[in-house]
């Protein structure tokens, strides 16, 4: 059977999505209070907050990445290869050594469950793309007579440089914007025959803001940052509220094109009558339909623009349940079992009650595993008789390039008796052993 723990990659990236839990929770608290504080300027502002947040989201769990695939320790300590044995609490060290153990064995099927939802998160975006570019732009027809002229006109107003094709599409039930280099404004045929021209208009200026923005690349480059971080519910945070003030940056490009709030409200209740499904448009492709509805009238038709207030409390969710899973963790390293057996055979001990009388220094690593990159941790149960001798010592975790090593150290230690109601007696207990590569 394949030791998953043996690969360092596979390390690196589950060490790195463990990281990004609190990255993502202390980036989403910072970016909470930033966009309340923002909340009565302009929504580029906002907007701008929000996709800073989740680009630096993105970039520090690539970062941590390629720091631990370096030989950066997920979990840092001071020496170059600890030895630090499991329940010791008198430290930071010792804690870290306690909290790697008890994470080290999950991180492999840590991993396998982020490249099956990462895997689903790819083919769920595909089949929008092949959507997108398959049945829309095959059914694309040209729009009636008099709106290509139109449309061109509307594009010079919108201050929009590149080349901007107008169709006609039976796929679609919004107004829907379609690529980057060569845009394509996809109209619903039911549009042009149920909406005057000057609502249609401001529909029209709505999506050119989009292209002139280049928000098909960036709600790209979002819907990608979805796939990678999909587990962490501050990337779903964030993602919702770029939509939202991508939307809203939209809207007030439109009503400075037509100069009339109500006109455009009118016409976003009127594109909403219009539509058959909810959710009939992935959100890869940026659409007038897109965000709250009755938020973005509200929001167009009040003095003040308003939004649901950025809560704190929301972004702090992620951190207390890591909080939460650390201290559990934790615990469950600290308090482990104790069974009482025969007065002939060892009892099962925690750190916490047997005494070092001499521990020796650190290993040379391990020539082979060095030069393989080879970093785990190592759990070896040692068995020692009354005299507080080491009788046995065996590794049950852990890269097996280590173990000869851990398990050769472990041989070399030095302890006090162990003690039961006074009574000196053969102990078993555990050593944690984690290798790190500087």
């Amino acid at each position: 059977m394949i030791d998953l723990s043996s690969f360092p990659w596979l390390q690196a990236v589950g060490w790195a999505l463990l990281h990004s839990l609190w990255h993502g929770a202390l980036l989403a608290l910072l970016a909470a209070v930033a966009l309340r504080l923002a909340r009565r300027r302009s929504a580029e502002l906002r907007y701008a907050i929000a996709f800073v947040t989740l680009g630096l989201l993105v970039l520090a769990f690539a970062g941590t990445l390629v720091w631990i695939s370096a030989g950066g320790d997920p979990l840092s300590t001071a020496d170059p290869v600890l030895i630090a044995p499991m329940g010791e609490g008198g430290g930071l060290g010792g804690w870290m050594a306690r909290l790697h153990a008890t994470l080290a064995p999950w991180i492999p099927w840590l991993f396998l469950a982020w490249v099956l939802g990462f895997s689903l998160r790819l083919v769920r975006m595909g089949h929008a793309m092949a959507w997108l570019y398959g049945p829309c732009l095959s059914s694309l027809q040209p729009p009636p007579a008099g709106w290509p002229r139109r449309f061109e006109a509307l594009r010079v107003s919108a201050r929009v440089r590149v080349p901007v094709r107008l169709g006609l599409s039976d796929r679609v039930d919004s107004l829907v914007v379609l690529g980057w280099l060569k845009p394509v404004v996809l109209v619903p045929a039911a549009a042009f025959l149920s909406l005057p021209p000057e609502a249609l208009d401001a529909l029209l200026a709505h999506e050119l803001a989009h292209v002139r923005r280049g928000d098909f690349l960036a709600n790209l480059a979002q819907t990608l940052a979805e796939a990678v971080l999909f587990y962490h519910p501050a990337v779903w945070w964030l993602s919702r509220r770029i939509r939202q003030e991508r939307e809203h940056c939209c809207d007030d490009a439109a009503v400075r094109a037509c100069g009339d709030p109500i006109l455009y409200a009118s016409a976003l209740v009127g594109l909403e009558e219009l539509r058959s499904r909810s959710n009939l448009i992935p959100d890869l492709a940026p659409a007038a339909s897109g965000g709250h509805l009755m938020l973005r009238i509200q929001r167009l038709l009040r003095p003040h623009p308003t939004h649901p207030a950025a809560s704190p409390m929301a972004a702090l969710i992620p951190a207390l349940l890591l909080a939460a899973v650390l201290g559990l963790t934790t615990l469950s390293a600290t308090n482990a079992p104790k069974s009482a057996l025969a007065a002939s055979d060892p009892v099962e001990m925690d750190w916490k009650r047997i005494k070092v009388k001499h521990q020796p220094d650190a290993p040379a690593y391990p020539p082979e595993a060095k030069a393989q990159r080879i970093q785990g941790t190592v759990v070896v149960v040692v068995t020692i008789d009354a005299q507080g001798k080491v009788q046995g010592a065996k590794a049950i975790s852990g890269p097996p390039e280590l173990h000869a090593c851990a398990v050769g150290y472990a041989r070399t230690w030095e302890f006090e008796p162990a003690r039961v109601k006074g009574r000196p007696v053969a102990a078993r207990f555990k050593l944690t052993m984690p290798f790190r590569l500087r």
